[in-house]
């Protein structure tokens, strides 16, 4: 519904707008109160505007709905910007010395850790995880959080293990405590143990949380988002300091794009209580309560991802759940009788067929029907992909993990699997509302970037030459629409934005060169030249 105290309106003229909706191309847009009330021509634009209309003339730029960014951390992303990246390092030596080098001119965080992102052993000359002995050699007076290009996994040094009180008998459900040959912790820590250290660390302040929010939002619309769903929880600490940050900064107009949180709730107690105090009801202007967050399983590169065979490389290994089936439904049956959305994380099909399970429980205990989503859909061979139909279940893919993973898919699942890993494309065609985010700051969170990788399926060095199973790649159309309306879609917000419509939100962006003609491999230097949140320009260049 439009705010009825406001009265500002905006106009663009001479653009070339795609609404990606019927019925197609048009001139001119016209928006008041930050809805659209007209998409046509100059002329019949222009007769709309009065005196105090921002009218834009648009040269002939290329007008898009804005982006929306489905599965983020925002506020991590803004403190990764201020980390060490390990993403090109090929050695733990190299680690190490990268380290030394980073932390001898940049201060400790405020709660006094040491934190690092992006290394994977696939990468590393060693092949293995970096342990508590390795980082040792940069610190053993700071404790140090390094994470792998995953999330699933993160490396600690011996004082992080002192401070957190890790010891040989920890035990946590649905998390893997590697341990040295002496039967000591050895700083690894996967699955539920990543959230349980993450949870223990001492949280950093307000300010410096405002000004990570700030960096990673700026970042955001500049590159044409105007909307995401994040998970920050493990960052800000709990669901009430989660909203006081978020309610401040929209009531101070520092929120300059659509955010909803995502809830990471480890149990049913949780989510019990969080539903009890109608926490999920909650909202602001810019700001409000969204999904439940389900983890299921971990990743196929540290072969925590659950599947219904072994690795193919790991005879014995099925990867890792997080939780038990008996959890899911629980958990997924509250979420919809309180009309909460259930977005799970789940990668190898043993969990993708989990987290279906837990649908279709919760749908014959509640009677009632919800259209949740699975994020991530790596490994979806055709029996899921049938039964995402027949359930009404949506996906919420990352496009650009497949340059990271392509090369490592065929040793994990084998021949077999593997062509029916990433399988964008028939999802598409089954009918499968397909939205798509970037995961950051594990991936770039540049739209751009996330398009080229749907298109061509290829990592940074154009390998492999034809795209991993070319035939799952997306088209231009479909590339743009998983970011655009799809991402609307699968958050459960097409009704009311997503396209550029009349009675829809006025959350547009303009591209310098036309997205629709460009060579695919220079869509990712595409420049935005306007960002466009409800009917306010928060970016221009």
């Amino acid at each position: 519904m439009p705010d009825v105290t406001r009265a500002d309106s905006i106009a663009l003229i001479n653009g070339i707008i795609y609404p990606m909706a019927y019925p197609g191309r048009a001139q001119a847009l016209f928006a008041r109160a930050g809805i659209i009330e007209s998409v046509g021509s100059n002329a019949d634009i222009l007769k709309m505007c009065d005196t105090k209309t921002i009218v834009l003339d648009m040269k002939g730029a290329f007008i898009l709905p804005g982006f929306t960014d489905t599965h983020i951390s925002v506020l991590l992303s803004g403190i990764a910007a201020q980390m060490l990246d390990l993403s090109r390092v090929s050695s733990i030596n190299r680690i190490i010395s990268a380290a030394r080098k980073f932390f001898a001119v940049h201060s400790p965080a405020d709660n006094g850790w040491l934190y690092a992102v992006g290394w994977n052993e696939e990468k590393l000359e060693e092949k293995r995880y970096p342990n508590r002995y390795d980082l040792d050699k940069i610190s053993t007076d700071m404790p140090m959080l390094f994470e792998r290009s995953c999330g699933t996994v993160v490396s600690l040094n011996s004082k992080a293990i002192e401070v957190l009180g890790i010891t040989r008998d920890l035990e946590i459900h649905g998390g893997t405590m590697f341990l040295d040959d002496n039967g000591e912790p050895n700083g690894v820590m996967g699955g539920a143990a990543v959230h349980w250290t993450k949870m223990r660390i001492p949280k950093v302040n307000e300010d410096t949380l405002e000004r990570c929010f700030s960096l990673a939002a700026q970042q955001l619309i500049k590159r044409g988002v105007t909307s995401v769903q994040t998970d920050d929880v493990a960052v800000v600490g709990d669901p009430d300091r989660v909203f006081s940050l978020y309610e401040n900064l929209d009531a101070k107009d520092k929120v300059p794009l659509r955010l909803t949180e995502q809830w990471p709730f480890q149990n049913i107690k949780e989510l019990s209580e969080f539903v009890r105090h109608g926490s999920h009801l909650r909202h602001s202007r810019y700001f409000r309560s969204g999904p439940l967050k389900i983890q299921v399983d971990g990743s196929l590169g540290a072969y925590t991802a659950a599947l219904r065979e072994d690795y193919n490389d790991d005879p014995g290994n099925r990867g890792v759940y997080l939780h038990t089936q008996e959890e899911l439904n629980e958990m997924t049956a509250l979420a919809q009788e309180a009309g909460m959305l259930v977005a799970f994380c789940a990668v190898g099909d043993g969990a993708i067929e989990r987290s279906l399970n837990a649908v279709e429980y919760a749908a014959n205990k509640t009677h009632s029907h919800v259209r949740h989503r699975i994020i991530h859909c790596q490994v979806m061979p055709d029996d899921l992909c049938a039964r995402m139909v027949t359930l009404g279940v949506m996906a919420d893919i990352q496009p650009v993990f497949i340059s990271s993973d392509w090369s490592i898919i065929m040793s994990r699942l084998g021949a077999e699997r593997a062509r029916s890993s990433y399988a964008w494309k028939t999802m598409i065609a089954s009918g499968i509302p397909v939205g798509a985010g970037s995961n950051a700051p594990i991936a770039p969170s540049d739209p751009f970037t996330g398009i080229v990788t749907s298109m061509t399926r290829r990592d940074k060095r154009g390998k492999p030459e034809h795209g991993w199973i070319p035939s799952q790649r997306l088209d231009r159309v479909e590339a743009f629409a998983v970011y655009t309306s799809g991402g609307s879609n699968v958050c459960g917000e097409l009704a009311w934005r997503g396209t550029l419509e009349k009675g829809k939100a006025a959350d547009f962006i303009a591209c310098m060169q036309d997205p629709f003609t460009v060579h695919e491999e220079e869509i990712d230097k595409i420049e935005i030249g306007l960002t466009v949140v409800d009917g306010k320009i928060r970016y221009i260049k």
